[in-house]
């Protein structure tokens, strides 16, 4: 299991009820979600989306672990952010069963999630007036590209000859994945302060 690995125990640093929770509900929504895809797939898509729910549970500060994201990312060095440096670690096992545009699109979306993560500890709801800011931070967080993106595997479908198709189903996909994710966010945070 590579949850269980030592490394990724000291990194998390999440209750193994919690982790267990997680990678259950995880597993379930990848199997019915991709059951055509190889099972290798399944299991990369089940640990990586596994990655967002812990991170998406998560209440420790970022700040200081993200000073030197770009120059470390930049330099080939590991990520000072420990769920930064497991994901990167994992990433080439899930980029490895998709083409170009897609792995861009899954690295894209699941920064956008980081990021969304981030503005969602400080309970900020947007000032007065910001009326595009609820839809901003929910496109954040949806995840829409990357689960767009990871509906189209190589060993499937041809990125190149069906670039336009991917590109439409990407973007159907992230207003849907918005609202599917509210759905399971309103069951999972609905007692949860920094969720309110």
């Amino acid at each position: 299991n590579h949850f269980a690995q030592p490394r990724q125990q000291q990194l998390l640093k999440v209750d193994p009820k919690r982790l267990q929770a997680s990678l259950q509900t995880i597993v379930g929504m990848v199997v019915y979600s991709w059951a055509k895809v190889s099972k290798e797939c399944m299991a990369d898509l089940s640990i990586h989306y596994t990655y967002t729910l812990v991170l998406d549970d998560s209440k420790d500060d970022p700040y200081p672990t993200m000073v030197n994201y770009f120059d470390d990312l930049q330099a080939g060095r590991e990520q000072a952010h420990p769920w930064w440096a497991l994901v990167n670690e994992h990433f080439p096992n899930v980029l490895r069963h998709f083409g170009p545009f897609c792995s861009l699109n899954l690295i894209r979306s699941t920064l956008d999630f980081f990021e969304g993560c981030w503005i969602e500890q400080y309970n900020f709801g947007g000032f007065p007036g910001s009326h595009d800011y609820p839809q901003f931070l929910r496109r954040m967080n949806g995840l829409g590209h990357c689960v767009g993106a990871s509906l189209w595997p190589k060993e499937q479908f041809n990125e190149r000859s069906l670039f336009l198709e991917i590109t439409s189903a990407i973007a159907q996909m992230e207003n849907w994945m918005v609202w599917v994710n509210d759905l399971m966010s309103f069951y999972k945070e609905f007692d949860d302060e920094r969720d309110q």
